[in-house]
């Protein structure tokens, strides 16, 4: 259904108001995917996480932007209750309390005279919504909060997302601290043999001088890679709604993922995706406000009636016999308003065009990703898998370095390159496998979910 609606979205079946564009030939599935077993769990339970679990359902409670979507989604209700009330008949209790002096003169007589009025009534007014002009106002109200409903859902997902990204970044900042601890507490060791060989002689000042450099870089991305996980966590709290006191401890190790993508997954997926969701209802709702503004320019029926009593004795305003009442029918029709109502029609349209553009493009960008985040599972993989294979050579090569330097066979630089490349490799790796589970997010929030559908679960 879902490539039915975009393709009808682009040639402008919706509505005979909308000029026909271009179709979209959109695909019944990804083109790229995986040849594994499909994912049989959420998408959260692929991470075997727990703790990222846990983590995740803190923030959907206390994140304030969440909060603060939630409150809109309760205003966008409380407008369709307001328009709604617009269809019912409106009652309006009033009771008046007057006092009127008159003064006449007669000859050189001044005469004066004082009156008193009470009146209670119950006035009744209702527009006969005859052409259904209201009944689409609230039609649009309606689609309006559905809407609001759906960003909530855009935003819990985002959300979800990005706690998610936000610990594997702490995660992996807290790997590449261990990393440069490593490699800086072996820098210094064969600094202090490569000192103590100079005071005996055996060492050249160069390579004590080298290797001091060394040790001062690796020191160097020693207080990067903790400034980094600082900044980690603190984004992780926020994300939690806490305030960033750096005490929440991501995991000491990044999960790996044993569940892969399954080949073939439909393109419908995307139905659920909410800001897929939140577009299309706002182009349905725009499409209601063309057909009200257009209701607008026909007559409007509408009924009024009061009743109650009236009396100069306040004693007597609940006496029936001093009962006033009237009934008047109203049919109203525009004639001259400047052209207010064709313009108001003329902007309901263009807005419905502006809406139906957006869920257009709202739907390509959710192709793309997906496409995007399929493909590059495939990418990383084998980049993680190269860079697993180039850390565990140039860990046996920084060995073998060392070790033929000791024993005078290969010079000091030799040593330094072998430990560079080493680290590099290394710290390339855990970089890759944080952004391969990045990419995994990615690809559950291009989907708006794990790779079931609600029917397979």
């Amino acid at each position: 259904m879902f490539p039915a609606v975009v393709a009808c979205g682009f040639v402008g079946c919706v509505s005979p108001d909308t000029e026909p564009a271009n179709p979209l030939s959109v695909p019944t599935h990804f083109s790229a995917a995986s040849t594994n077993a499909p994912v049989a769990n959420g998408w959260l339970a692929d991470f075997n996480a727990p703790r990222l679990e846990s983590l995740v359902r803190e923030a959907l409670e206390n994140n304030p932007d969440i909060r603060l979507t939630a409150a809109r989604l309760k205003t966008a209700v409380a407008e369709t209750r307001i328009v709604g009330a617009d269809r019912k008949p409106q009652i309006e209790a009033r009771f008046n309390a007057s006092r009127t002096k008159r003064s006449s003169s007669t000859g050189f007589k001044l005469n004066t005279s004082r009156a008193n009025r009470f009146g209670p009534s119950l006035n009744l007014s209702w527009e006969l919504d005859v052409w259904g002009r209201l009944a689409d106002a609230r039609a649009a109200a309606h689609l309006d909060a559905e809407q609001a409903a759906a960003n909530l859902e855009a935003a819990r997902l985002s959300l979800a997302a990005n706690t998610a990204k936000a610990w594997f970044d702490a995660s992996e900042t807290h790997l590449q601290v261990q990393l440069a601890n490593r490699t800086l507490d072996s820098y210094e060791k064969n600094l202090t043999v490569l000192e103590e060989g100079l005071r005996r002689g055996l060492v050249e000042a160069l390579d004590v001088r080298l290797m001091r450099t060394s040790v001062q870089n690796a020191r160097n991305q020693l207080a990067l890679r903790k400034r980094q996980h600082d900044g980690a966590q603190r984004t992780l709290e926020v994300l939690a709604g806490r305030y960033p006191r750096k005490e929440l401890e991501a995991s000491a190790a990044l999960p790996t993922m044993e569940k892969t993508v399954p080949t073939g997954l439909p393109s419908g997926l995307l139905e659920r995706r909410p800001d897929i969701i939140a577009a299309q209802t706002k182009f349905n709702a725009t499409h209601r406000r063309v057909t009200a503004a257009r209701k607008a320019l026909l007559p409007k029926i509408s009924l009024t009636a009061n009743g109650g009593t009236s009396s100069d004795e306040l004693k007597d305003v609940l006496d029936i016999d001093h009962n006033v009442w009237s009934l008047v029918a109203n049919l109203t029709q525009p004639l001259l308003n400047g052209g207010r109502l064709r313009a108001q029609v003329d902007r309901a349209r263009a807005l419905r065009e502006e809406a139906r553009f957006e869920f257009i493009q709202a739907a390509l960008s959710a192709f793309q990703e997906v496409e995007t985040s399929l493909a590059a599972e495939t990418f990383l993989k084998e980049q993680v898998a190269a860079l697993d294979t180039a850390a565990t050579e140039a860990r046996q090569a920084e060995a073998l370095a060392l070790s033929e330097y000791q024993a005078g066979l290969v010079e000091i630089i030799a040593v330094l390159e072998a430990q560079r490349r080493s680290f590099d490799a290394q710290r390339s790796l855990i970089e890759m496998q944080n952004e391969r589970l990045q990419n995994r997010v990615d690809l559950y929030l291009a989907l708006g979910g794990s790779f079931e559908s609600a029917s397979e679960k």
